[in-house]
């Protein structure tokens, strides 16, 4: 499918512009117009923001919400292999030349995360094509970025930045009411632990809600949403650029980071790459390319949730309840709680809350260790699979360890101080982390009723 970002209609001076604008074979992306398709507004804590970026910095903010918006409009289901998609973007840009440089670079970052196929035809724009103008402002004087998604992760590490001393500027996008809310609700929590610490930017990037626009688009299709990291840090980035600041944080655990696919159904982009190793390392790539000085680390980026939680101050543990680590937290809002319960990110999330002693079986729709017996068999999926895969490397030899650490994706053996807190010299540091996950893991499986360890197939548990 074809697609165009609008910059306005003197802001571009190409007959190739205007001969896509007019035809039926572009979706165009129009953020601009009286009667805009997109949607693109910021918060500063809880306030309208002008973000005055210009130059390649917008072209670069632009570019993502224009891959955002078009991801969501392509059904993969019409694909050949019911996955890969053909995406060609057309992108007005002040520098036409750079962008043609450095598009080996975005192409292979955006393939990796997604699984499609990203094509991009670069043409001059002339004039400014500005976001929403309000009179507040991003602040100076802080030392870093901190994406801030509402989710135990993100807060862990804005936790860890502020006791360090960090003064952050947290970053986050509402992408559901959920986890929008949590991003609100957390961000309140840490404003009382630690005052005047940091500011807390908020975006809403999404279609128009106009029944009547300029350039209609496509009807939304696809919701797996593999493109969202890379808007989120371009958001990132464009906060980072004009707070004058370089150091961006991306805090995800360890074992998700990797997202080993469990199972055969998920192999390759099935399984999100949205901070894997050699995601973020493309996208480092593209941004040098740029000329985007900035960093990206995740201080978190060899350890499992688990690891993360162990120790927990009990102080923060009001807070980090409050958090969402579900993959669809608004499908059980009608029995009020966000988490599903028998998701992956669910059942990684209650055994880390194990650890610290938070667990509480009430705060899921479905409880998998309890109840599994009684689910159904699609309930019963990722519990199953996360046994089975925490068996296979519990036994697995040092060699088998690594593999599956490099299994989603290559990455150098060294990257520890390129996106994460600390030196690495070999693969050692995840396997270890693998196999310290897998058996925690089944030691925790082990005390579930005798049903729910039949289901899994655990050993000792009988015949399911």
């Amino acid at each position: 499918m074809n697609f165009i970002r609008y910059v306005g209609s003197n802001a571009c001076n190409s007959p190739h512009y205007r001969d896509c604008l007019n035809s039926e074979d572009y979706f165009v992306v129009d953020r601009l117009s009286a009667h805009a398709n997109a949607s693109v507004d910021f918060d500063i804590d809880g306030r309208p923001l002008g973000l005055k970026t210009s130059g390649t910095v917008q072209d670069f903010l632009d570019l993502a919400i224009l891959v955002y918006l078009a991801d969501e409009m392509v059904s993969r289901s019409e694909s050949q292999d019911h996955w890969t998609r053909s995406m060609n973007c057309v992108v007005p840009v002040v520098a036409p030349d750079v962008w043609a440089r450095c598009q080996a670079a975005l192409e292979r970052s955006l393939s990796l995360l997604s699984g499609d196929d990203w094509t991009f035809e670069w043409i001059p724009r002339v004039a400014s094509v500005p976001f929403r103008n309000h009179r507040r402002r991003l602040p100076y004087g802080f030392d870093a970025v901190c994406l801030f998604s509402g989710g135990a992760d993100s807060l862990l590490g804005a936790i860890r930045l502020l006791e360090e001393g960090k003064r952050l500027i947290l970053v986050g996008h509402q992408a559901e009411g959920q986890s929008a809310r949590a991003q609100t609700d957390l961000a309140a929590d840490l404003r009382r632990l630690y005052p005047g610490r940091f500011h807390f930017v908020q975006s809403r990037i999404s279609r128009s809600r106009r029944t009547a626009t300029e350039f209609p688009l496509a009807d939304k299709q696809e919701i797996s949403h593999r493109p969202r990291s890379f808007l989120f840090l371009a958001l990132a980035v464009a906060v980072a650029r004009e707070c004058g600041i370089s150091d961006i944080f991306m805090p995800e655990n360890g074992f998700m980071t990797l997202n080993i696919p469990i199972q055969k159904s998920r192999t390759g982009s099935l399984s999100t790459r949205t901070t894997h190793p050699a995601f973020v390392l493309q996208f480092l790539d593209l941004c040098r390319s740029l000329g985007l000085n900035v960093s990206v680390r995740n201080p978190f980026l060899t350890q499992s949730k688990t690891d993360m939680l162990r120790g927990l101050s009990p102080a923060l543990a009001s807070v980090m309840k409050r958090s969402v680590s579900c993959s669809r937290p608004g499908r059980y809002n009608d029995r009020h709680v966000r988490h599903c319960g028998y998701c992956v990110p669910c059942i990684l999330r209650r055994i880390a809350l194990m650890e610290a002693g938070l667990d509480s079986s009430s705060d899921y729709a479905f409880d998998v260790f309890g109840n599994l017996g009684t689910m159904d068999s699609a309930k019963q999926q990722d519990m199953r699979a996360l046994a089975r895969f925490a068996m296979e490397l519990a036994n697995a030899d040092p060699a088998r360890l690594e593999l599956r650490v490099l299994s989603h994706g290559y990455f150098p053996p060294d990257v520890g101080l390129m996106i994460g807190m600390d030196p690495t010299s070999d693969y050692a540091p995840w396997t270890n982390m693998l196999r310290g996950w897998a058996t925690d893991f089944l030691a925790k499986l082990a005390d579930t009723p005798t049903r729910t360890r039949q289901v899994v197939g655990l050993p000792g548990g009988g015949a399911a």
